[in-house]
Order: C-alpha cells, then structure tokens, then sequence
C-alpha cells in the first residue's frame, strides 16, 4: 500500500525523465472546461427558478414602494444556493466525472508510461483505441455509481450511534478502493482483461488498489480547489498506477493463479 503512495510522489519526475510533462496541459484544459460548464450549468439554473418564482410571487403586486431590492435579494440566494449544491454535488461524484471526461488522455498517457518502462505497446489501432475507451469511460461510469450508492450507504450508517463512528474512515475506504480501481484499469485494458478478470486482479491486490487510489480521495476533500484540480492528481495517479501494476507479474498469470 505504501509502495503505492510513493509511487505519486515519483509521478512528476517520471513525466520529466521521459519528456510527458505536455501531458499537464490536457487537465488544465479540462479544469477550465469543468469550472466554466459548472458556472454556466448554474447560471441558467439559477435564471430559470428565479424567472419562475417571480412569475409565481407576482410581487409588483404585493412589494411596497422601494422594496425592489427583495428580488434582487431572492436572485443572488438563489445563485449562493445553486454554487453550493454544484459544490456538494462535485465533491460526492466530482473524481467519477473526472476520470470519465480525462478517458482518453489517462488511456494514451497510460500506454506511454509502459512504453517507457520498456514493455511492449500493441500497434495503434483506431478500432481499439475506441473500444478501450469505451471500456474506460463504461467502467468509470459502472464504478461511480456503485461508489455513489456505497457513499450514501455509509451517510446513513452516520446516524446510527456508536457505529456511525466508523462512517467517515468506511466512506474514505470506499472512494480510494474504486478511484484506484479506475486508475489501475487503464493497464488492465491495454492487457486485455475483460471486466471479470480485471475485478479479480484488483480484489487480490487491494490494498495496492487502495494506495493508488487514496491520494487522489484525500485531495478531492480538499474544499473547492480540490475537486476543480483532481484532473492533475488523476494524471499523476496513472503514472503510478501504470508503474505499480507494470512492475509485477502479468495480471492475466494472476487472475488464472
């Protein structure tokens, strides 16, 4: 597990050794994406209530003189409320977004690594290169949303006495276990593993997994600037991922073990 850690902190001087850092550029591409869509996705949340509500309070026809300022006031909550809940909602399923819209990148970035590593990379295929990455994109779907129930699963455990205790250490072990899983399986498709096998290959080495997969949950619970940055700490999570699991045993003699 540790070895998996201080794999992250390898991450960047690989990138360097190997000339990758343009790598760097493709997250800080998708952050700006993701801060703009979040900004617009509310804005026109935040018009399309409030133009309903004003049409349902009617208040030209109740607001006394010089009140006007109560709409205004009734906007900007609405406009605090909806950059909160955008918020909340990045931080639950923020990693899981991530990694779907980083997909492409984090599978050539992935190939590139064990390249440099010096094991053999099939011959680009265009057919396959889409079809790994509808495997990605797929898996980072099925897995958040599997991650997303279990979150919910362990908000709820918070509310039963005593056992509650152990909720916020179950739901970080959750988050780290399946943003692992992601990590880690851009290897496994390049290896050709189907889902099964890759499932097995990652329970067996869980705790590799976990490693993997904690740095990049701890960063995502940094507020604000944690959710709107992971594309870089997902970046950097492949690179060790992709050196962790090229550095052992080929997993498909694992899984048939």
């Amino acid at each position: 597990m540790f070895q998996s850690i201080r794999a992250y902190g390898q991450s960047f001087s690989f990138l360097r050794k190997h000339g990758l850092l343009y790598f760097l550029w493709f997250p800080l591409v998708i952050t700006a994406l993701v801060i703009w869509g979040g900004s617009e996705l509310t804005k026109t949340l935040t018009e399309t209530l409030f133009e309903a509500l004003i049409g349902w309070m009617n208040p030209d026809n109740w607001l006394p003189e010089g009140w006007d300022f109560v709409v205004d006031v009734i906007y900007w909550l609405l406009w605090v409320l909806f950059r909160i809940l955008l918020y909340f909602a990045f931080a639950f399923v923020g990693g899981s977004v991530v990694l779907i819209l980083m997909s492409p990148v984090l599978t050539l970035l992935s190939e590139k690594v064990a390249e440099k590593l010096g094991h053999p990379i099939p011959g680009f295929s265009l057919p396959q290169f889409f079809r790994d990455l509808l495997r990605a994109i797929g898996l980072a779907v099925r897995n958040g949303a599997i991650q997303l129930l279990l979150s919910l699963g362990c908000f709820v455990i918070g509310f039963i006495p005593v056992v509650g205790l152990a909720a916020p250490f179950l739901l970080f072990a959750i988050n780290a276990y399946f943003y692992g899983y992601s990590l880690m399986d851009y290897s496994m498709e390049r290896k050709q593993l189907d889902v099964r096998e890759s499932q097995r290959y990652v329970w067996q080495h869980k705790f590799k997994t976990l490693g993997l997969g904690a740095p990049f949950a701890l960063w995502m619970l940094v507020p604000f600037f944690g959710p709107m940055s992971s594309g870089f700490v997902a970046l950097l999570g492949t690179v060790a991922a992709t050196r962790v699991v090229e550095g052992e045993a080929k997993p498909k003699e694992i899984v048939k073990a």
